[in-house]
């Protein structure tokens, strides 16, 4: 038997009535899905589902690393909201966009902005511009080894009610591939600052919060001094790193006030005003400025009658004048049993007695994986007079020295270090020693600043290669150098330098005469004369002949020694003092001389030309050679 199927002929009363079931399905789904779905826009068919290049046709944002490509003049569009990453505890989020570019691409060319929009369950609602953003990608002030890493950083809290957009734009004329990274966070407190400083940003995690001002503050700040502050930062409370348990957090409102300041303005230095009120308002909010109320050490009161005890003109008594400072000022010696502490941050002065001598302790460490460590001092000086170059300077010793110096034995002490001459500031006034070394992390050391003149020297070390500086007035020590304003019993000096021998350099030079002066010079010595003569006949011509003669023999009759002569204009003195002597140029220098001598063993040099009256020259006579021998200086000529 065969079976036969029975098909219903389609009518349209049947389509119509198949119509209308549908249409009472999608009434009774679309709710559902409108619900579900971010501002309507499962019905959204205005472009296709791949693109999102408008807010329109978003792209969901998932967690973790979103990557794409934006040509010059485009712009890319992602949306979320508490449901997007599946996490209950999410409210919370943080974004970073990071791209690569050999160009100049600032943060207003390339970067991203996050808007906010209400959620809606209208059919067919299309997704509107709110007229404001949220929040924009912050700049990171960190430098990285790529220059050519572009980062720019926001974070937001992520209501319930809410939908977010993010625009990613490039109005560069370059094309870039970008990543934004999308991170949910976790809440520390309600009521935090932005991350951002822009003031339409949504509070940002507390700790998200400190590290963003810790990132500005040290923004323009050296690699040390930039460890120092936050080493010191983190000693009073402002920086809480992941793992610290409460109890052992710092309380900042129990830190010294002046610390607190100090921090503060070092954080400030370099910016502009807007960018430091607004790191003060943010630093504020986070409880990182609780300094107590102070008050001016010598303030100035508006007197009332009460105060002079009287009202009328005739019974007030005038203010009290300031009092003036000390008018004399004793320089102190500082040891190394009570030393100052250097500052890796700022100049270290102070004011050095006649053959007197000062003591720093050092302790270096960054915070690095390096245990030795390179590092630069530069030390410039003030001499009265006189050629006192060599005989300022600065050492380093390791502290395992402090022993010789306790038992009185300093002159045994060895350095391992000390300031080289250098002059770069082209100062007159000043001296410069340069230090270039390596030291090692967390071990300490001693630096003896030493003053070998009988003159009062002003000093200022720097942590660095400085080339110029304003030096401005030193530190006036009053004590050692932990208490500073009291007194200490005196500890052995080290011994002082000896004294400047006459000739031993131009200040110190010896006057010589027209006529015959002998001396005698050890192997390498120099020994300098002061020469100037005057016209007792008056004659017109300012310039006169001279012959000047060097005769030098051995003293050990071995061989025949070598001397020379320069002679040099008395206005390169001041070269000379500053400790430029690379820069002195002579006007004259000896040559063989033809004349035959008596003695074989002898040799004589001469220099002939013109010299003028009244003025000041200064005569080098040095033996390079290996042994010593004596020398006759014969000047002839003149009026």
């Amino acid at each position: 038997m065969r079976l036969k199927y029975k098909i219903s002929k389609l009518t349209y009363k049947s389509l119509f009535g198949y119509s209308l079931v549908i249409i009472a399905l999608l009434v009774v789904a679309m709710p559902v899905f409108a619900n579900t779905t971010p501002a309507g826009k499962i019905l959204d068919f205005s472009s296709g589902s791949e693109t999102n290049n408008s807010i329109s046709t978003a792209r969901p944002l998932t967690k973790g690393i979103n990557v794409n490509h934006l040509n010059p003049n485009e712009e890319n569009w992602y949306i979320y909201s508490r449901e997007s990453f599946n996490d209950p505890n999410f409210s919370w989020l943080s974004l970073a966009m990071r791209f690569e570019s050999e160009a100049i691409i600032n943060p207003e060319q390339a970067n991203f902005q996050v808007f906010a929009e209400a959620q809606t369950n209208a059919w067919f609602q299309k997704p509107e511009l709110p007229s404001e953003s949220i929040g924009t990608g912050l700049p990171s002030p960190l430098k990285r080894a790529d220059q050519n890493l572009i980062e720019t950083f926001w974070t937001g809290q992520v209501e319930e009610t809410e939908h977010y957009y993010i625009r990613v734009f490039n109005d560069s004329p370059f094309g870039l591939d970008y990543s934004l990274e999308a991170k949910a966070e976790q809440p520390a407190v309600s009521g935090a600052t932005p991350a951002s400083f822009g003031t339409a940003a949504i509070p940002a995690n507390p700790r998200q919060m400190a590290w963003t001002l810790t990132a500005h503050a040290i923004n323009n700040m050296p690699a040390e001094q930039a460890a120092q502050w936050m080493q010191q930062a983190q000693a009073i409370g402002w920086i809480v790193t992941e793992g610290t348990s409460p109890q052992d957090i710092p309380d900042p409102g129990e830190a010294d006030p002046q610390t607190l300041w100090n921090l503060t303005a070092q954080a400030l230095e370099g910016q502009d005003a807007e960018t430091a009120a607004e790191w003060l308002s943010q630093a504020d909010s986070l409880g990182w400025l609780a300094i107590p109320l102070n008050t001016l050490k010598n303030p100035i009161h508006d007197i009332n009658p009460e105060e002079t005890g009287g009202g009328d003109d005739g019974g007030s008594e005038p203010p009290a004048q300031p009092v003036e400072p000390d008018e004399f000022y004793t320089p102190v010696n500082i040891y190394p049993n009570e030393p100052l502490t250097f500052d890796f941050n700022n100049v270290n002065s102070g004011r050095l007695a006649p053959y007197g001598e000062h003591w720093y302790e050092l302790v270096r460490d960054d915070f690095d994986d390096q245990l030795i460590e390179n590092m630069k001092m530069t030390m410039f000086f003030t001499p009265r007079e006189g050629y006192m170059s060599d005989r300022i300077n600065f050492e380093i010793f390791p502290a395992s020295q402090y022993q010789i110096w306790e038992r009185g034995d300093s002159d045994y002490m060895e350095h391992f270090g000390e300031g080289t001459w250098v002059s770069r500031d082209e100062d007159p006034n000043t001296g410069e020693r340069l230090w270039n070394g390596t030291l090692v992390d967390g071990d300490r050391y001693l630096i003896k600043v030493e003053n070998g003149t009988p003159d009062v020297v002003d000093y200022y070390l720097f942590p660095n290669d400085v080339e110029n500086a304003e030096l401005g007035n030193p530190t006036l020590r009053r004590g050692t150098g932990n208490i500073g304003a009291t007194t200490y019993a005196v500890t052995p000096p080290t011994r002082p330098s000896s004294p400047p021998k006459p000739g031993a350099d131009p200040p110190e030079a010896v006057p010589a005469k027209i006529g015959s002066t002998k001396g005698t010079l050890e192997a390498g010595a120099e020994f300098w004369y002061r020469f100037s003569y005057s016209d007792p006949y008056g004659d017109t011509s300012p310039n006169h002949d001279f012959l000047f003669y060097l005769t030098n023999t051995p003293l050990d009759d071995v061989r025949a020694r070598h001397a020379d002569f320069a002679i040099y204009p008395g206005n390169q003195l001041q070269i000379w003092t500053r400790g430029t002597v690379d820069q002195l140029v002579p006007l004259g220098t000896s040559s063989p001389s033809p004349n035959i001598l008596k003695d074989e063993k002898a040799l004589q040099v001469l220099w002939d030309g013109q010299l003028m009256e009244d003025q000041v020259y200064y005569i080098k006579v040095f033996n390079h050679d290996i042994g010593p021998l004596k020398y006759e200086l014969l000047i002839k000529g003149g009026p």
